[in-house]
């Protein structure tokens, strides 16, 4: 099989098996989140030890209105050249329908390994969070299990293409959240170097979340975008 159409048919399949299940009754909204991820070595760049800070933004009814403003510190260490773990913390800042504002705060932990190979490369991150959400219950668990695979448009390049799919599951019930999954999100896009340590990623996301407690099913189609920077 030709690589190019192996490669479309690996983003094809991640997005269309986020969409399968979703029934004709789903609430559907369009959305753009943006990401500014920047990351540096803790020391000398022969360091093991790297630092993070993420900053998310991302709106709801097109641009409309600013849904969710996300600040995320973390620590890395790299235990291999092809594994890493890392714990970091978020403070979360909701903007409801309704007015006023929603805040969360999350920890988590997460392991990431990475494999590269002649056909492009396979990423699998797992990654568990505790959620402290304004006027909830009491604290509630996440799991979310990430595989990611991109692939250079042709060796050497600085352009490819890249496909991945995040599966959220809440692990315990509160009085604002049930458990069980909360979403899925597929995604697929270009990714490009444009400097050695500015990378750009743009590309469509198929956020869908299954109703729990009587709510409707959920699918928002996101036009999302990043730019790592990394030194």
């Amino acid at each position: 099989m030709n690589r190019r159409v192996f490669a479309a048919v690996i983003l094809f399949s991640t997005l269309a098996g986020a969409a399968g299940t979703v029934q004709a009754q789903t609430v559907t909204d369009e959305r753009v989140w943006f990401s500014l991820p920047v990351q540096g070595h803790i020391g000398s760049e022969e360091s093991l030890w790297r630092w993070s800070m993420e900053t998310v933004m991302r709106s709801r009814n097109g641009i409309d209105e600013l849904d969710t403003l996300t600040l995320r510190p973390s620590v890395t260490y790299n235990v291999t050249s092809r594994a890493s773990v890392s714990g970091g913390y978020a403070l979360v800042t909701g903007f409801p329908v309704t007015g006023g504002t929603l805040t969360e705060h999350r920890v988590h932990g997460q392991f990431v390994w990475t494999q590269p190979g002649s056909a492009g490369t396979l990423t699998l991150r797992t990654r568990i969070e505790n959620r402290w959400i304004e006027t909830n219950s009491g604290p509630i668990g996440r799991l979310r299990q990430l595989i990611r695979f991109s692939r250079p448009l042709r060796p050497g390049g600085k352009l490819s293409i890249v496909g991945s799919d995040d599966l959220i599951v809440h692990l315990n019930d509160t009085s604002r959240i049930a458990s069980g999954v909360e979403q899925n999100r597929a995604f697929a896009g270009i990714s490009t170097a444009m400097t050695p340590v500015v990378r750009v990623e743009v590309g469509y996301l198929n956020q869908y979340l299954p109703g729990h407690r009587g709510v409707a099913d959920r699918m928002n189609h996101v036009l999302s975008s990043s730019m790592a920077i990394s030194f």
